[in-house]
C-alpha cells in the first residue's frame, strides 16, 4: 500500500471492512441460516400432532384456515408452520378426528389454547390414561451442538425404554414409557430397547431435534424417527476462509490505518493522532455493541449487511473528504524548515524581512 496515493490508500482501507463484512455476512451467515429451525415469534404459534397408533389413520378437521384439514398415518406426524395468534397472543385450536381405518381406536375431538411464540404439539397415545397428551415443544438447537431427544412411546405406561450409547454397556436413558420429557444427548449412535427387547438403532447428530414415536404392531415393538428440527449441515471448515479473510481485512485495515494517521500528523502530533485512531476503533466496536444488543433483526446475517450498509456509507462520506484532502507531505516540511533555517543563517536581516 506504501505504493498508492494517500487519497487512494484511504479510500482502500475503507473498502477492505466493508468487504469484510460482505464477507461474513453472504459467505457464511447467509447459507448457514437455511439450516436454522423456524422458531415461533411474536405473533405467531406452531402445532405439531403426532401419532403413536401403528396401522391408523386419522383425519384431523380445525380451524387453522389454509391448513384446517389433514389427514395423520401411523407412527407419522403433522406441522403446521407459523400459526397467526389474535391481538391477546392466544389461539383457539378447534378440532375433530376422524378414524379412516376400520377396528381402530376412536378420538374425540376438542379444544386447545396456543399461545404465540411457543410450539405446542399433540402425542396420540391411547394406551395411556391421557389419550391426548399436550405439551410445549423445544424446536431450537441446543447450544452445546449436541441432540436433543424426545421418548414419544404409545405403551403401557410402565414399560420402560433404555437408551444405550453404541458399544457402551451402561444406560444412557432408562425412562418408563409415560415420559415424554425432553433430553439432551451426545451426538452419536444409540440402541434403543423396549421390555428388554432391542428395537432399533438410533444416529443423532449435532443440532438435531427428534422424537421417537414408539407403538405396537400384531404383537411387536415397532417405531419410527422424527425429525422435529434438521441437525447441523455446514462443516466446521466452512470457517476457515472466513477467518482468513477477517484477518487478512483486520491486519490491512489496522496497519494502512495506523500508516496514515502517523504520516499525515506534524512531528509533535504523531502520538496523539495514533491514540486517536485506535480510539475511533473502540467507538466502532461500541457502535457493533449497540446494534447487536438493540437486535433490530432475527437474522445475524440482515444484522452483518446492515453493518456492510453501514460501512458503505462511512465509505462514501471518507472518500468525499479524501477528494478535498490535501496530503501532508513531512519531506517536503522538513526540506522547508532546514532552507528556512539556512536562510536565517546565512542572512539573519533578510530572514527577519520576510
Amino acid at each position: 500500500m506504501s505504493g498508492l496515493p494517500s487519497k487512494s490508500r484511504e479510500r482502500a482501507y475503507l473498502q477492505r471492512g466493508k468487504v469484510k463484512y460482505l464477507c461474513r455476512s453472504t459467505y457464511t451467515f447467509h447459507p448457514l441460516q437455511h439450516t436454522y429451525p423456524l422458531i415461533p415469534s411474536s405473533g405467531n404459534t406452531q402445532l405439531r400432532v403426532f401419532s403413536g397408533i401403528p396401522d391408523c389413520e386419522y383425519r384431523f378437521s380445525t380451524n387453522l384456515g389454509a391448513r384446517e384439514s389433514f389427514t395423520l398415518k401411523g407412527l407419522d406426524y403433522y406441522y403446521s408452520g407459523s400459526v397467526a395468534t389474535s391481538s391477546d397472543g392466544t389461539f383457539k385450536l378447534t378440532y375433530t378426528v376422524e378414524s379412516l381405518t376400520e377396528g381402530c381406536t376412536t378420538l374425540e375431538g376438542g379444544t386447545q389454547q396456543l399461545y404465540e411464540a411457543t410450539a405446542h404439539s399433540l402425542f396420540l397415545r391411547p394406551s395411556h390414561a391421557i389419550v391426548k397428551y399436550w405439551y410445549e415443544d423445544e424446536v431450537q438447537k441446543s447450544n452445546r451442538s449436541w441432540a436433543f431427544v424426545r421418548t414419544l412411546a404409545n405403551l403401557l405406561a410402565t414399560t420402560r425404554v433404555v437408551w444405550t450409547e453404541d458399544g457402551g454397556q451402561d444406560a444412557t436413558l432408562d425412562l418408563p414409557a409415560r415420559n415424554h420429557d425432553l433430553h439432551e444427548l451426545n451426538t452419536g449412535k444409540y440402541r434403543v430397547q423396549v421390555a428388554e427387547q432391542n428395537l432399533t438403532q438410533v444416529e443423532l447428530r449435532a443440532g438435531g431435534v427428534y422424537a421417537l414415536l414408539i407403538g405396537q404392531s400384531h404383537g411387536a415393538f415397532v417405531s419410527r424417527v422424527i425429525e422435529v428440527t434438521n441437525p447441523n449441515s455446514m462443516h466446521m471448515l466452512w470457517l476457515v476462509p472466513q477467518y482468513v479473510v477477517m484477518t487478512l481485512g483486520e491486519v490491512m485495515f489496522s496497519v494502512t490505518g495506523l500508516g496514515f494517521s502517523y504520516s499525515q500528523s506534524p512531528p509533535s502530533m504523531k502520538s496523539v493522532l495514533q491514540a486517536c485512531w485506535l480510539l475511533t476503533v473502540a467507538f466502532g466496536n461500541v457502535i457493533v455493541v449497540v446494534i447487536a444488543e438493540l437486535k433490530f433483526f432475527d437474522s445475524q446475517a440482515s444484522e452483518f449487511f446492515l453493518f456492510a450498509g453501514l460501512m458503505f456509507v462511512d465509505m462514501l462520506i471518507f472518500m468525499f473528504v479524501a477528494y478535498y484532502y490535501k496530503p501532508y507531505d513531512e519531506v517536503a516540511a522538513l526540506t522547508e524548515r532546514i532552507r528556512a533555517r539556512r536562510r536565517k543563517w546565512e542572512d539573519p536581516d533578510r530572514f527577519k524581512r520576510e
